[in-house]
């Protein structure tokens, strides 16, 4: 099962083209109409600071049977951003307030969750929302697609690896032309059960390492500043629960922080589960 995976994996590397994606829009905002598909956290583009905060709402629809002792299930995805710029330094964290938000988005979708045995998930997905930026007239149609693996590996799951390729896609108004850019991910993610316990669920600490490629480099105009990024390593460490907090149709299973880095770009993360 693990060799299938793996190969499954190089599969999806060798076919991507790695090239670049990241674009800035004329106030100088990180392409806000992504947003929803990155984690909360603090980017740094060169100068800029970045604040985003993502709410990756999801809802169980129905589940039916899928051979003998499988299910399919299938969710409704409802993630949302809000994105906040900042020109100051990237260690110094600013005070906000509502005045202070600059974008918006929210893109739903369906999750399908196919079980190829009791390892091993596949998980294609398609979603198609909206975005705009509320200092300017800008708003924009988003769309994504595409498909997310993981498979749990050792005794009581302790190893847990997991890949997705995404494609995303922003057509704004105005007259700006249109853009997409592909992502390729690939992680692994390593439990270390304790002996504590909170809200009666089990406590274990997960350390984690991911390696993200990005493809379709996008057509830049004056003024835009163009800014490649052709791939960036994140690493993380978290405290993980046995039995997920359910709040808001969102599964909490892990509570953690993470650093994500390439060249100039950088980022401090939040997260509270696998991502894959």
């Amino acid at each position: 099962m693990l060799q299938r995976f793996t190969y499954t994996l190089a599969v999806f590397a060798i076919s991507s083209f790695f090239g670049a994606a990241s674009a800035e829009n004329v106030d100088g905002v990180a392409d806000y109409a992504y947003s929803v598909f990155v984690g909360t956290g603090k980017y740094s583009i060169q100068d800029r600071t970045i604040y985003v905060l993502r709410v990756p709402l999801e809802f169980d629809i129905y589940e039916f049977d899928y051979g003998p002792d499988k299910k399919l299930g299938l969710k409704l995805l409802a993630p949302g951003a809000i994105g906040v710029t900042n020109f100051d330094s990237f260690e110094e964290l600013p005070e906000l307030d509502v005045n202070d938000i600059q974008t918006l988005s929210f893109v739903p979708g369906l999750e399908l969750s196919i079980p190829l045995n009791e390892h091993w998930q596949l998980k294609p997905f398609a979603q198609i929302g909206f975005g705009m930026d509320t200092k300017s007239d800008s708003e924009s149609f988003i769309w994504g697609a595409g498909v997310r693996s993981r498979a749990t590996y050792g005794d009581d799951s302790r190893w847990m690896l997991g890949g997705e390729f995404l494609w995303a896609g922003n057509n704004p108004n105005g007259g700006d032309s249109t853009t997409s850019f592909s992502r390729l991910g690939l992680g692994v993610e390593y439990k270390i059960p304790t002996n504590i316990s909170v809200f009666e669920r089990s406590i274990s600490w997960h350390l984690r390492a991911f390696q993200w490629y990005f493809s379709d480099t996008k057509t830049f105009r004056e003024p835009l500043l163009p800014f490649k990024l052709n791939n960036s390593t994140e690493v993380g460490i978290s405290f993980g629960l046995d039995r997920p907090i359910r709040m808001l149709g969102y599964d909490f299973s892990q509570f953690g922080v993470g650093y994500e880095w390439s060249g100039d770009f950088e980022a401090i993360t939040v997260f509270t589960t696998f991502p894959f």
